[in-house]
C-alpha cells in the first residue's frame, strides 16, 4: 500500500514539474512542501519509517497538481488523455458583475458590460485593459479591488493554458538542459543561442524557454525566432529578460465601441458612390457614378460633382437622394467638365454592356489610334 502511493506522489510529481517547466527534484520538493513537509527528501525519509501519504494527503496533492494544469488521472495512459484540456469559455461573476472568460490563440479574454481585459500569451507582455467610452466613467474595471480580483482570475487561467502548452510541447522546449540548449517547439532544432527575427535581438536558451518562445524584448511570436540571425553579419544585441515589475505592469485604454459607424467623407462617398452606380444605365453613367468627385461639407450636406460628358445633364440621382436623405444630408449637384477617360464618350452612352462598349471602343482605337500594354 505505501509502495502504491508513494509511486502515486512521484507520478504527480512528474507531472507537475511538465506542467509548470519545473526541474524535476524542484517539482518534487514543491508537492512535499504542500505536504507539511520541507523538501522531497525529507517525505522519503519518513516514508522510510512509519509515516505514508493518507488519502486526504493524495487528494490534496492531486488537488495542487491539477490546478498548475496537469490530470491528476495516474492510471490514465501518457498520451493525449495524460492533462486536462484548457477549459471551454464560461461565464462568472464578481462583485455582482457578470464576465466570461476565454481564450484566443494563447490570450486569455475576459469581457464585461462595456470592458475587456486580455492577458497575453507572451509571460513579459503586460495585461491590456480596454474600457468602452461610453461607460469610461461608471466601469467596475476602474475599481482597483475589482480590477486586481479580475486579474487574478485572468492570470489563474493564463497559467493553465501555459501548463497546456507544457505538456504538449517537447521537455526540452520549456526547459532547457545544463548546457543551455533548448529546443524549438514548432519547428524542431537545438541551439543554445536563439535569434529573433522581429527585433534581431539575441536570446538564451533559458531565456526563450521560461518565455515560452516568445521574444523577451518585443513579445513577438515563437515563428518569428529561429536558431540562425536573420543577418549574419549583424546578428543583434544580447536580450535581457524583463524583471517582475515591469512583467507586471499593466495598460489601460479607453476605446471606442466596437461597432462605431463613423459618418465621415470616407463612408458617406463610399455609400453615396454605391447609390450612383444603381443609378446608372449605362457605361457612361456609371463611369461618371465612378469619377463623381462627392465631398461632405460641415457634416451636413453633400456635394456631387459629374463629369458633363458622361452624365445626362437632365438625369435625377434617384438612388443616391435617398441615401442622402437616410444619413440626413442635404444634397447639392454640379457638372463640370473632366479629363476624358476615354476618346468617342458617345460610345458609352448608346450601350449597357461593358464588354460590348470594350469591344466597340478597342476597334475604334486601332482604327482611328493606338493601344498600349
Amino acid at each position: 500500500m505505501t509502495d502504491h502511493q508513494m509511486k502515486k506522489l512521484r507520478t504527480l510529481g512528474k507531472r507537475y514539474a511538465r506542467a509548470t517547466a519545473m526541474a524535476h527534484t524542484e517539482a518534487l520538493n514543491a508537492l512535499a512542501m504542500e505536504l507539511g513537509f520541507v523538501h522531497w527528501k525529507a517525505l522519503t525519509d519518513a516514508a522510510k519509517e512509519d509515516w505514508y501519504p493518507s488519502d486526504e494527503d493524495l487528494a490534496r496533492a492531486e488537488e495542487f497538481v491539477r490546478q498548475a494544469g496537469a490530470k491528476t488521472d495516474v492510471n490514465a495512459p501518457h498520451g493525449d488523455t495524460s492533462y486536462i484540456d484548457e477549459p471551454a469559455p464560461e461565464e462568472g461573476e464578481l462583485s455582482g458583475h457578470q464576465y466570461r472568460i476565454g481564450a484566443y490563440l494563447g490570450d486569455v479574454v475576459v469581457s464585461g458590460k462595456g470592458w475587456d481585459l486580455r492577458i497575453p500569451e507572451a509571460p513579459f507582455k503586460a495585461p491590456i485593459v480596454e474600457i468602452d467610452e461610453r461607460y469610461a466613467e461608471t466601469s467596475p474595471i476602474k475599481d482597483p479591488n475589482f480590477l486586481a480580483q479580475l486579474l487574478d482570475i485572468a492570470k489563474e487561467r493564463s497559467t493553465r493554458i501555459r501548463a497546456q502548452m507544457a505538456v504538449d510541447w517537447p521537455r526540452r522546449s520549456t526547459k532547457a538542459d545544463l548546457d543551455g540548449v533548448a529546443r524549438h517547439p514548432l519547428r524542431g532544432g537545438e541551439a543554445s543561442t536563439w535569434y529573433c527575427h522581429s527585433c534581431d535581438g539575441q536570446i538564451t536558451g533559458p531565456q526563450v524557454a521560461m518565455n515560452y518562445w516568445h521574444c523577451p524584448n518585443c513579445g513577438t511570436h515563437p515563428l518569428n525566432i529561429h536558431a540562425e540571425p536573420f543577418d549574419d553579419q549583424f546578428p543583434g544585441e544580447p536580450v535581457l529578460t524583463p524583471d517582475t515589475a515591469l512583467r507586471e505592469s499593466l495598460e489601460v485604454r479607453i476605446v471606442e465601441p466596437k461597432l462605431t459607424l463613423h459618418l465621415n467623407e470616407a463612408a458617406v462617398s463610399t455609400l453615396i458612390r454605391c447609390a450612383l452606380l444603381e443609378d446608372a444605365s449605362s457605361v457612361n453613367e456609371r463611369l461618371a457614378a465612378m469619377r463623381a468627385e462627392i465631398s461632405l461639407i460641415d457634416g451636413e450636406e453633400v456635394w456631387i460633382t459629374f463629369d458633363e460628358t458622361l452624365w445626362p445633364k437632365d438625369k435625377e440621382p434617384t438612388a443616391a437622394l435617398a441615401v442622402a436623405t437616410k444619413l440626413g444630408l442635404e444634397v447639392e449637384q454640379d457638372l463640370s467638365l473632366f479629363a476624358e477617360p476615354f476618346a468617342w464618350p458617345d460610345i458609352g452612352c448608346m450601350m449597357s454592356d461593358t464588354a460590348e462598349f470594350t469591344e466597340t471602343l478597342m476597334k475604334a482605337y486601332e482604327e482611328h489610334g493606338v493601344i498600349k500594354r
